[in-house]
Parts: structure tokens; C-alpha cells; sequence
């Protein structure tokens, strides 16, 4: 029986410059066919030797290791077949570098770990494949050995550049170490490039709302266009209600709002929380109901929020309206008119009444603006 031959090759496909980095891969030939397996390894062209492997960088000895252990691992499998005398082919190549994941990269890793996690919620899965496409568009942290000290810190930097706050950033940076110390777990990763790095946690911007005058505004604007109009009623009724866009996207209004005495409410649970909330239907929110037989005009997020610029300019507002702006509207208006904050959380569904604090320092802020502008007439 014959058996495999391997050898390193680096940048088959001639991408590699000094400044462009090329992939180092495993060739397994046999019988005159061959296979390449991606080492999650890549360099510079001048950082290649075919003898020597990795040169010409801080990191040779550490990735040469790594070269090292993972043709070794798949040449002690074949040792394996030889002293079992069972004939090699590629399917048997394939299902055993599937079980052993080595030949995975970093972002590979973190799509599928994604995808396997069942300690998360499919809307808390859908902002991690933001972070893992984020990865990918960054581009220098794609293997595993591009996490490095130095990639981190341009990292940070490439998500400064793209204009993201302090806050986004840190939970960038919080779920890229969850993801490397999960690694480290599976044996994919010895080191953890974040090791006495500190990133800011930031502060989280004011949360803008609109005042009672600026939402009978948008309530009551005269809009000729039936598509900006169904926007502005979604809002509206977020806006009295409380509830955000995914779970109001996925409530079931016909058949799950109950009648209790002449009152009407939603009982449900969030999806990004998991958590209860509770939300009587104010009059707005129940003429808006009527009006669309208990089905409203779901569309997606992002044309939700490009046609509320319209709706702004209908309602003669000189800012700008978001999707988030309907809840913290809802938010200030109980607390103004003297709902209590337990209340209002359970209202809102947040975790943790702490959450529903911050909108207590909106009010702060705004009451702190009242005196500024009454020492101004005072003075």
C-alpha cells in the first residue's frame, strides 16, 4: 500500500509581496493527486525560506512551532493507518481534518462557534456575526496567527477610523476575547494577544428622545405618501408603547394581545434580553391597531430608519428620528409623568433596573439645560 508524501508550500496562488502577506500550506501528495490544507499561517514574501520555513520575523520560532505540530499532527494519523495496514485516501483526509479543526482559520472558527452556541439569543448571534464580519472586512486578522499584540492595536485603530463609539468599540474587543479564549481552550491558540492590553469601556451617548410638542408633531403631520405614513404610525406606536422593532416585529398582535376588563395588553418575553415585559395599550397604540386590523407594516430595520428622515421632514423636526428614538421617547414620557422606574423596566423588559437609570440622567441633563437657560434670562 502506498501512503502520502507532505511538504510545506507557500503562496501557490503568487499573491505575497513585502507588504501583501501569502498563505502557508500543507501539500499531501499521493498516487499523482494532491491536496492543500491551510495552516491558518501567512507571511510576507521575504519572511519565506523553503528550508528554513519562517524568517525575517519575531514570530518565526512561535509559527515554525506551529507549522511543526500541525504537520505532525496529520503525519501521526497517517503512522496510524500504516500500523493498522488501512488504505489512505482524501475522503478519509477530509473527515479527519474536520474532526480535528486544525486546519480552520481564526474568523472560521468564530463564524462556527457562533453558530454552535445555544447560551445566546438569535438577535445576541446576529450582532456576533457583525463583530466576525468586521474581522473579515479588517482583513488582517483572519488566522490564527494573525493575532498578534500589533494586529489588536490596529484594530482598535480601523474601528476608530470607521467613526464607531467608545462603547461599540469595547464590545468589539470584548467579543474578540471571548472567541480567543475559546480557542485557547480547544488547543487552536496558545497565547492570548490581549494579555495586559486595556481598552476603554467609554460612555455611553445621551439618549435622545422627543418631547411631548415633538411627538404630537409627528403624530399629527399631514403626510401624502402611504409608505411614509405606515412608518410614521410604527413609530408612533413604539413610541407609546415602549416596544422595540424586533420584538414588535415578531409579536403576534391579531391572535397574542389579551383583553383584561377594557383594558387591552402585550405579555410577552424580549428577544434580546429573554426577559418578561409588560405593556398596556395606550389609546394611540390601540387606534394605530385598528386602523392596520391588528397586522402592522413590518419592514426592515434599515428602511425603517432611512424613511424616518422623511417622516422628520413631514413633522418639520430639525433632527434627525431613529428606531431606538420611539423607545427612549417612551422611556421619558413615563418618567416625567411619574411612573416609577421599577415600573417602567418591567415596561421596557431590561435586565437590570440600572439600564432604565440612564434615562433618569437624560432628564438630569435636560433639567440642568432648563437652569442654564433660566440664568441666562436671570442674569
Amino acid at each position: 500500500m502506498k501512503y502520502p508524501t507532505m511538504r510545506f508550500v507557500f503562496d501557490r496562488k503568487k499573491v505575497a509581496t513585502k507588504t501583501h502577506k501569502g498563505l502557508v500550506q500543507i501539500e499531501v501528495l499521493s498516487e499523482g493527486k494532491r491536496k492543500w490544507i491551510g495552516t491558518g499561517v501567512k507571511v510576507y514574501s521575504d519572511q519565506w525560506n523553503d528550508r528554513k520555513k519562517i524568517i525575517n520575523s519575531v514570530e518565526m520560532i512561535q509559527l515554525n512551532q506551529c507549522l511543526d505540530e500541525q504537520l505532525r499532527v496529520i503525519q501521526n494519523w497517517i503512522n496510524e493507518l500504516i500500523s493498522k495496514k488501512e488504505v489512505f485516501d482524501f475522503d478519509k483526509l477530509d473527515r479527519f481534518l474536520r474532526y480535528t479543526n486544525k486546519s480552520e482559520s481564526f474568523v472560521d472558527f468564530v463564524e462556527r462557534r457562533i453558530e454552535e452556541r445555544g447560551d445566546i439569543t438569535e438577535s445576541t448571534k446576529a450582532s456576533h456575526r457583525t463583530f466576525a464580519a468586521s474581522l473579515r472586512e479588517f482583513d488582517r486578522i483572519i488566522y490564527f496567527s494573525d493575532l498578534t499584540k500589533a494586529n489588536i492595536t490596529l484594530y482598535d485603530d480601523w474601528l476608530h477610523a470607521k467613526g464607531y463609539s467608545q462603547p461599540t468599540i469595547y464590545n468589539y474587543h470584548k467579543r474578540n476575547k471571548r472567541y480567543i479564549h475559546e480557542a485557547i481552550k480547544f488547543d487552536l491558540l496558545k497565547n492570548d494577544p490581549y494579555k495586559g492590553e486595556r481598552f476603554s469601556r467609554g460612555k455611553h451617548a445621551i439618549r435622545k428622545y422627543l418631547t411631548a410638542e415633538e411627538l404630537k408633531k409627528v403624530k399629527d403631520a399631514q403626510i401624502d405618501s402611504e409608505t411614509i405614513c405606515r412608518v410614521r404610525d410604527l413609530f408612533i406606536f413604539q413610541a407609546y408603547t415602549g416596544i422595540s422593532y424586533a420584538d414588535l416585529a415578531k409579536f403576534n398582535f391579531k391572535r397574542d394581545v389579551q383583553k383584561r376588563g377594557n383594558k387591552y395588553v402585550i405579555l410577552d418575553i424580549r428577544l434580546k434580553t429573554e426577559e418578561n415585559y409588560f405593556i398596556v395599550l395606550l389609546p394611540p397604540a390601540m387606534e394605530i391597531l385598528r386602523k392596520y386590523d391588528y397586522v402592522l407594516p413590518i419592514i426592515s430595520n434599515q428602511q425603517y430608519n432611512l424613511r424616518l428622515k422623511i417622516v422628520a421632514d413631514y413633522a418639520e423636526l430639525d433632527r434627525n428620528l431613529t428606531v431606538h428614538m420611539s423607545r427612549h421617547t417612551f422611556a421619558t414620557m413615563c418618567l416625567n409623568n411619574g411612573v416609577k422606574m421599577e415600573n417602567v423596566s418591567k415596561m421596557l423588559g431590561h435586565t437590570n433596573v440600572r439600564t432604565t437609570q440612564q434615562y433618569a440622567k437624560v432628564l438630569n441633563a435636560e433639567v440642568e439645560k432648563d437652569f442654564e437657560m433660566l440664568e441666562r434670562i436671570l442674569s
